[in-house]
């Protein structure tokens, strides 16, 4: 009887053991994870409960905040404005990049220096960029309104008016990203097992016919990954939409995040601008558990 409570307590003893091991090795992740994220929003949240704190202590309100975020009407168009960009860019993105990477799987010659090539704007800063396409865009001295003067006669006030400012700022965000998500779909090709498609060809399907039967429902896993990784990148965007039109005009291209950075900066209402950040947050989780579902029911 004895030998056999010794056993277990050594069984105990052995388990603590692996256990404490077990988080003395988790133990460094777990701490970043608490100090940079965890207490963060945890204090964001608190935060979403005052007012002031700028110029002078914050002080409670409540729920005043969140009543606030719903009457709003600036806090409307700035999720319709944001939710408009992303639906542009996003499909536009990943047609183009499926486009690239067809291509370049096609290619044996200067793969390297093609990949490099479409690769290169992903690696300018996005500030950089956008302050290159305001030289290219700008109604005055814009390249490409150089252009449009000479072949029409007058110039095209892209960034100005407000059907074309949100397109023209997805065009600028998908020449940037083009050539990461090219790549990310070229690996994800050259990936496919090859005697699927050779044993297609040998049975008479067509190229476009491969695609569609075997390409695109054997890339599955990496479109869930990409729609849900860029709908997150999307729906924060901001740099671009600061240098080029700073929310105008008339606010047609006030994003979310433009929003929460004037309420932090501008108007000086870190509570609120804190509030505005968990709206994001919940937009973002609802749309990425929808593509989770969408995704799990097209198996």
């Amino acid at each position: 009887m004895l030998s056999d409570i010794e056993h277990r307590r050594a069984k105990r003893r052995q388990s603590l053991r692996r256990n404490v091991t077990a988080y003395a090795f988790l133990a460094p992740a777990l701490i970043f994870f608490v100090v940079f994220l965890a207490w963060p929003v945890a204090m964001l949240f608190a935060q979403s409960f005052q007012t002031g704190g700028v110029m002078g202590p914050a002080r409670f309100v409540g729920l005043a905040n969140w009543w606030q975020t719903f009457s709003d009407g600036l806090v409307r168009q700035t999720i319709w404005n944001t939710l408009r960009y992303a639906a542009m860019a996003i499909p536009a993105v990943f047609i183009i990049a499926m486009i690239l990477a067809l291509a370049l799987n096609t290619v044996r010659i200067g793969h390297t220096a093609f990949k490099t090539i479409l690769y290169y704007p992903t690696l300018q800063p996005i500030l950089v960029a956008a302050l290159m396409f305001t030289f290219v865009l700008h109604q005055d001295f814009g390249i490409l309104n150089i252009i449009m003067r000479a072949l029409t006669g007058s110039p095209v006030n892209f960034l100005g008016e407000a059907s074309l400012a949100i397109p023209t700022i997805a065009m600028v965000e998908v020449w940037k990203g083009a050539g990461f998500w090219t790549l990310l779909f070229l690996a994800g090709i050259q990936a496919l097992p090859r005697e699927l498609f050779h044993a297609a060809e040998l049975d008479g399907a067509g190229s476009l016919r491969r695609f569609f039967e075997l390409t695109l429902p054997l890339l599955r896993p990496t479109f869930f990954f990409s729609v849900v990784f860029a709908t997150i990148v999307n729906l924060q965007v901001f740099d671009s939409v600061f240098v080029l039109t700073d929310g105008g005009p008339a606010n047609a291209t006030a994003t979310t995040t433009w929003y929460i950075y004037r309420s932090l900066f501008t108007f000086n209402e870190p509570g609120y601008g804190a509030t505005l950040s968990f709206v994001l947050v919940v937009l973002v989780l609802a749309l990425t558990i929808l593509q989770t579902f969408w995704f799990r029911e097209k198996r």
